[in-house]
């Protein structure tokens, strides 16, 4: 017991002192004896002390046996006196700490296969999906790798993840064979991205850990945070004077807390971490008017979480918001990305109408580690033909839609008085949650949620999916007015991977999805295999 070694140590006048300490130590273990959290804790020193005694002189195995004792006492007293919520943390803590033992013994015994995983006895498949939850337990262990030691199959995290507008680029149109995990709130979002075959978690991101360890083999991590409280269109409170202040105040402290505040006498080059945790790093985002804003703090928060977990593997960042994006605010974030090892940032604002869709402008981020520059640009070398409203619906030629709702007709003009008409002739208007009610200006006729899919880029059995009450159509509308154009997310990543064939990628996926000559004849996409790295030396 700790105890035991202040006595030890101590000068005689102290001993007495030190031994009542002890004595009442060993009072409140018994007295603790049988509790749930205090089992924990002596589970974990035993491992511990295992360990330090198979590493005679390793100065760290025994600093943690000593930890790990301490904490039987810690936690025995915070069980005597009712301190339940320091209880639970030191049993988390003791738990994770047996699991993180059980997982480094399992790699140790070579590569861990899905046959190894699913041979795994039931008490440590039970203890290593509690460490990777949510996330699924073989994203603990290390992604298969070639024989010049390039992984595979790269994995891939997308925090709002939507629908499925950005993972449909990267799997269906790149064709890239990516381990892909989504993470969205909604859940109607979270039923439609799964029933079109991707795993998507039904979380709130800011309840989630980035330093997760079942995120420490993520390659790259892509967040489209919603734009609402950006867009011109609305009331725009995250463009606020103050709101923009408190967002890069907290970009800000979540370099402190995950250690990337230079500091020239470490020899990291980097100041200790903070200690605050996540949350308290969040906790001034609770000021803003519209709560939504302060998402954009998730951009900076992930990726340097991620990064301050020893043995991290992230590469790129990649980001999607509102083409009028306080600048700011982008300038914050690029600042402590850089800070922190992204030698690369940079910055497009992109209308998907360039990319064969409709019109639907978006900044875009991203921030890669590493020396070189990607060398694929992401704009193509013509505009890609989008297709007018017309073709994407089936109406013929020479019709006119209303985007808000039926209005008399201005005699001087031909159009509905006070806007919101528009020649189908035309690509479309940027889709909003509203598109459900567009209608024909002569005849009332409304287009269907896989006319508004298609519009935005999504094939057209996409399973656009409601979750609740009702028929949920204004709900099913607004999960397409978030979603990634497709076509875009393709030319981002094309760039991201190095994939110099996404043009023709995506002028193939256009020309299948409205039957519009796009200029090239393709046959299918091959399988993209540009997500395994370059080796340093090849074998001659």
């Amino acid at each position: 017991m700790v105890s035991t070694l202040v006595r030890d140590a101590a000068p005689d006048w102290l001993h007495d002192d030190a031994a009542e300490q002890e004595s009442k130590d060993a009072a409140d273990v018994a007295a603790a004896s049988g509790h749930p959290a205090l089992a924990e804790c002596w589970k974990a020193a035993a491992l511990l002390t295992e360990f330090a005694n198979g590493n005679p002189g390793d100065d760290q195995a025994e600093l943690w046996r000593f930890e790990a004792t301490e904490r039987i006492v810690q936690c025995a007293s915070a069980v005597v006196d009712g301190y339940d919520e320091r209880v639970e943390e030191l049993a988390r803590e003791a738990r994770g700490e047996r699991a993180a033992i059980a997982l480094g013994r399992l790699e140790n015994q070579g590569p861990v296969t899905a046959e190894r995983i699913a041979a795994l006895d039931d008490e440590t498949r039970q203890l290593l999906e509690w460490y990777a939850r949510p996330f699924p337990i073989e994203w603990l262990f290390a992604p298969e790798r070639d024989t010049f030691g390039c992984i595979l199959r790269k994995r891939v995290i997308v925090l709002f993840h939507g629908p499925g507008g950005l993972s449909l680029g990267l799997r269906d149109i790149l064709g890239a064979d990516a381990d892909i995990i989504g993470v969205d709130l909604d859940g109607g979002a979270v039923a439609t991205a799964t029933a079109a075959g991707f795993r998507v978690i039904h979380a709130d991101v800011t309840a989630l850990d980035p330093e997760n360890p079942a995120l420490q083999h993520v390659s790259i991590i892509a967040l489209t945070p919603p734009c609402q409280a950006f867009t011109p269109s609305g009331l725009g409170r995250g463009r606020y004077a103050a709101a923009i202040d408190v967002i890069c105040r907290v970009i800000l402290e979540a370099s402190a807390a995950a250690g990337f505040v230079p500091w020239e006498h470490s020899p990291t080059g980097y100041a200790p971490r903070s200690g605050d945790t996540w949350d308290e790093v969040r906790a001034p985002l609770a000021q803003l008017e519209d709560p939504r804003a302060g998402l954009m703090a998730e951009v900076i928060i992930w990726p340097l979480g991620m990064l301050a977990r020893p043995g991290s593997i992230l590469e790129c960042v990649m980001v999607e918001q509102s083409s009028a994006l306080p600048r700011q605010i982008e300038d914050a974030l690029f600042t402590e990305l850089k800070q922190a090892g992204w030698h690369t940032t940079e910055a497009w604002t992109l209308d998907a109408v360039n990319y064969g869709a409709s019109h639907r402008k978006r900044r875009f981020m991203a921030a890669h580690r590493g020396a070189e520059r990607p060398f694929v640009d992401v704009v193509p070398a013509e505009p890609i033909p989008a297709p007018t409203f017309a073709q994407v619906v089936g109406w013929p030629t020479g019709r006119t839609y209303l985007t808000r709702g039926h209005r008399p007709v201005d005699p001087a003009t031909g159009r509905a008085k006070g806007g919101g008409s528009r020649s189908a002739d035309l690509p479309s208007t940027c889709v909003t949650a509203t598109a459900y009610g567009w209608a024909d200006s002569e005849t009332g006729e409304t287009i269907s949620q896989a006319d508004i899919g298609r519009l935005v880029g999504f094939p057209g059995d996409h399973p656009w999916t409601h979750v609740g009450r009702g028929r949920g159509v204004r709900n099913v509308a607004q999960q397409a007015a978030d979603a990634v154009c497709p076509m875009v997310s393709a030319a981002i990543f094309g760039r991201i991977l190095g994939d110099a064939d996404w043009e023709t990628k995506v002028r193939h996926y256009v020309h299948q999805l409205y039957g519009i000559d796009t200029g090239t004849t393709i046959a299918e996409p091959e399988q993209l295999h540009l997500f395994t790295e370059e080796p340093a030396t090849k074998a001659a």
